[in-house]
């Protein structure tokens, strides 16, 4: 069966992340933001797929994955997302990965789009029910706040939005 265009599961996950409050960009069809990493990683820059605010500024980061075969490889992105955003999560087409349960041990969160509707499935949330449950998105990776508060400005002026 061939995959469908990665590129049509960015506007569920767009409208599933604006449900949860977030003010949200489709970065991945276009180099609107370019996030400078080398000083943390090899590559000069990255792009993600998703990027949005809350506001309180918190990032949210999504990067979209089809391919089951490239699971580690987007696992690999959302580990250095994860040094600059509060909430990361993989979104991928229904069934393409098992609720694997590295994410949440990881403090990644995992959506699943079913292709014929658009319905958006979160599998391992990563949004606290109460200000308590912060700590598991947070406890393992110490987040660059600075960073994220640099992301939050890039967004926010992009979107000419106010917090």
């Amino acid at each position: 069966m061939k995959n469908m265009d990665q590129k049509l599961l960015y506007e569920p996950v767009k409208e599933w992340l604006e449900s949860k409050d977030f003010k949200v960009l489709i970065t991945g069809d276009k180099p609107e933001i370019v996030i400078p990493v080398s000083d943390i990683a090899p590559p000069l820059y990255k792009i993600p797929d998703l990027m949005g605010i809350d506001k309180t500024d918190k990032v949210v980061i999504v990067e979209v994955e089809q391919e089951k075969k490239k699971f580690f490889d987007v696992l690999g992105r959302c580990m250095l997302w994860k040094c600059m955003a509060t909430f990361v999560y993989i979104a991928c087409p229904r069934n393409t990965f098992p609720r694997a349960k590295i994410l949440e041990k990881l403090g990644i969160g995992l959506v699943n789009v079913n292709e014929s509707n658009g319905e958006v499935e979160e599998l391992i949330s990563m949004f606290p029910r109460s200000s308590t449950d912060l700590y598991k998105v947070c406890e393992l990776h110490p987040l660059d706040f600075s960073k994220e508060q640099g992301l939050a400005k890039q967004i926010r002026d992009i979107l000419d939005y106010e917090t």
